[in-house]
């Protein structure tokens, strides 16, 4: 079985990963689990990218695969590309960066870097984006916190999508990004535990329907189904990927029991 550490801006996505995609990709003989960048891993948040990229190191030093779920909007500039991605279209911001941070961990670890290890993904806005795939899904959790009529929020939400055109270009400001849109419409929305609720019930499916960068990160992390076999995964192909940096923890990153 292949294994997946995904390294993820918050709880939020931690939980996404753990009842939403580990089911999925386990059907497909592929094992996935996040964790919370940083050290102590107990906070969320965009770290610098010299701490990022010790964590993705210190993955890939253990043969495993690695993948990244982080909120470009939120991110400090010195993460390799974020400056130049700022002025491009919003569908070209997220895959300019991964190309990046692949870009420069090659460089960083030097000739032994396995590119295949690494599929970094980086969300153009929060999590809360993806929520707009179904406004209906989304209207029907909402209506159980407020109150209100389904048709009246699924009127607000598809309003609010409307306006931008695509569910992952829902965010200008921190006034206006995804999940306070949501709060806008309903107060007692609580993004760490009703979002990952709603993705639940929109379905993998749909989600890389109308979220097409998502769509095209699930399709990655997918086709490691086909390597099956122990002589294609990242353990067996040993001393590919070079040693930490002097920085970066020993402590393994294993799975959550």
């Amino acid at each position: 079985m292949n294994e997946i550490v995904a390294i993820v801006e918050g709880q939020t996505e931690q939980t996404f990963v753990r009842d939403v995609l580990a089911e999925h990709l386990g059907a497909g003989g592929i094992a996935i689990w996040a964790v919370l960048s940083g050290k102590t891993r107990k906070q969320g948040g965009v770290r610098k990218w010299e701490v990022a990229r010790n964590d993705i190191v210190r993955t890939l030093k253990e043969g495993r695969y690695c993948t990244t779920m982080f909120d470009f909007y939120a991110m400090p500039k010195d993460w390799p590309g974020r400056t130049e991605a700022a002025r491009l279209p919003y569908e070209q911001r997220g895959s300019h960066v991964e190309a990046a941070i692949l870009n420069d961990l090659a460089e960083y670890v030097g000739d032994r870097f396995d590119r295949r290890q690494l599929i970094p993904y980086v969300q153009v806005h929060e999590f809360e984006a993806l929520m707009f795939a179904d406004v209906s899904r989304l209207a029907e959790v909402s209506a159980a916190l407020c109150g209100w009529p389904i048709q009246y929020l699924a009127d607000q939400f598809t309003t609010i999508l409307a306006a931008a055109s695509d569910p992952e270009a829902i965010n200008d400001s921190y006034e206006t990004c995804p999940s306070r849109r949501i709060m806008s419409v309903v107060r007692a929305y609580r993004k760490k535990t009703n979002s990952p609720i709603i993705a639940q019930r929109i379905g993998l499916d749909v989600l890389r329907q109308k979220c097409r960068h998502f769509g095209d990160w699930l399709a990655k992390l997918e086709r490691l189904r086909a390597e099956t076999d122990g002589a294609s995964s990242p353990a067996a192909r040993a001393g590919t990927t070079g040693e930490a940096s002097p920085t970066a923890s020993d402590e393994k990153t294993e799975p959550p029991r």
